[in-house]
């Protein structure tokens, strides 16, 4: 037991802080281009409450609640409308931003001492992934991949590939499609996983695994925030303008097609 909670724990905390690292997704262009401007506090706000949504995805990912992703899948296309609205209003925000010389000369701590300046983190960190379902199906496949790979080479990991297969075969069964990069031939293994055990030892890693890889995820964006805010005073003001500029534009981009995505669910629902 203690093997596979080490195993678990390792294996998390690494696939969260490597799938965390590339900078396309909306929560790392928006700690992105607010660490630019030196708010730190606000990029760990922000950090904070992206990881929180990504635990409870990640631990519903791997446990494996039909019931909940039935009803999830539903209101997905809505979920979109009111990402795609607020990534808009976002990248408003970012792109009307100035940046002054004598903010981009100041300590961190002195701008970090501005509520106007730093409130509102944790709300765009929450809202921004939990209107993301791309996200749920992201965890769900890279879960499935990373314990196989783990569990293929000898790892302990407690039979939880098995409940991730066993939850990627329930949704395909309710969607009637097929995961990406997921090979549909899993090799079956002998679940150490039944009876009583199921509901607590199962639950136990489940939440391990989503905890460490929700952390993994929060520590590389607050070591991408730190490096930002150290080396920014490093880019000419007038560079360091139009960066931020083209990162409201990539949230644009982000937020349309998004919108689109949605319209495009809407009209097959109805049809």
């Amino acid at each position: 037991m203690f093997e596979s909670i080490i195993t678990v724990l390792f294996i998390g905390f690494t696939a969260g802080f490597v799938f965390a690292m590339p900078i396309a997704g909306p929560i790392s262009i928006l700690i992105t281009s607010n660490a630019l401007k030196g708010k730190l506090r606000f990029c760990v706000r922000t950090a904070f409450g992206a990881s929180l949504v990504e635990f409870i995805f990640v631990l519903v990912a791997v446990y494996g609640m039909t019931l909940f992703f039935s009803a999830y899948s539903y209101i997905i296309p809505y979920l979109l409308i009111v990402g795609s609205i607020f990534l808009f209003f976002v990248g408003v925000k970012i792109f009307a931003s100035k940046l002054e010389l004598q903010n981009i000369e100041e300590s961190g701590d002195k701008i970090n001492k501005s509520l106007v300046e730093n409130k509102g983190g944790l709300r765009a960190g929450l809202i921004i992934n939990l209107t993301n379902p791309s996200l749920f199906f992201g965890v769900l496949t890279s879960s499935f991949i990373v314990l196989s790979f783990a569990s293929s080479v000898g790892l302990n990991t407690g039979g939880l590939e098995i409940l991730v297969h066993e939850n990627v075969v329930s949704i395909q069964e309710l969607t009637g499609e097929t995961f990406e990069r997921i090979d549909s031939t899993f090799a079956d293994t002998p679940s150490i996983i039944g009876g009583e055990d199921h509901s607590s030892y199962s639950l136990l890693l489940s939440v391990i695994y989503a905890a460490s890889l929700a952390t993994g995820g929060f520590l590389w964006l607050y070591i991408l925030a730190i490096l930002l805010i150290k080396y920014r005073t490093k880019i000419k003001l007038v560079y360091l303008q139009w960066i931020i500029r083209g990162l409201s534009f990539a949230l644009f981009g982000i937020s349309f097609f998004l919108l689109w995505t949605s319209i495009d669910m809407l009209v097959v629902q109805i049809s």
